[in-house]
């Protein structure tokens, strides 16, 4: 009876013990009383590789910039997802005088959010937020504090592109 409960106390902790916690490529190692897990390169998947298992790496996010410029007669230039800041304002300058504006000028630049363009009856005005419902509330609340009749003329998002 205790040979048998042995076999079985054995065959147990053995099996505790051959899983370790480490993930699949890694093994245990054990440092000062301390298991670590390291890269087990004794795998086939190792022959031809420099380096440890494919770990999943962070994402990597890139900004993504866009801009509204303005000029007389209502002529609108607005762009989004330029790499920079420069490349946004100096492209949404060229569109507002491409549509017919004699003398553009950058309202907003922005960048990985939503902008709106709010128009009321005698003025304008730009904001910009996480979502378009966010900035066009700001928008219009600013337009109301000065005009009556203020709405979402021109929106959209220039959000941060994930590049890895």
């Amino acid at each position: 009876m205790k040979r048998l409960l042995f076999v079985m106390l054995m065959s147990t902790s053995g099996f505790a013990y051959a899983e370790h916690g480490c993930q699949d490529g890694y093994i245990p190692v054990y440092q000062g009383g301390q298991q670590v897990c390291v890269a087990d390169y004794n795998l086939p998947s190792w022959s031809n590789q420099d380096s440890g298992p494919a770990v999943r790496s962070t994402p990597r996010w890139a900004d993504r910039w866009g801009a509204i410029a303005t000029g007389s007669g209502a002529k609108l230039g607005a762009v989004v997802d330029m790499t920079s800041e420069k490349k946004a304002k100096n492209a949404a300058l060229k569109e507002c005088k491409k549509n017919g504006g004699a003398d553009c000028k950058l309202n907003i630049s922005y960048h990985n959010q939503c902008a709106v363009l709010v128009t009321g009856d005698s003025i304008y005005n730009t904001a910009h937020a996480a979502t378009i419902d966010e900035a066009a509330a700001l928008g219009i609340a600013g337009c109301e504090k000065e005009d009556v009749n203020c709405r979402v003329y021109y929106s959209d998002c220039s959000l941060a592109e994930r590049i890895r």
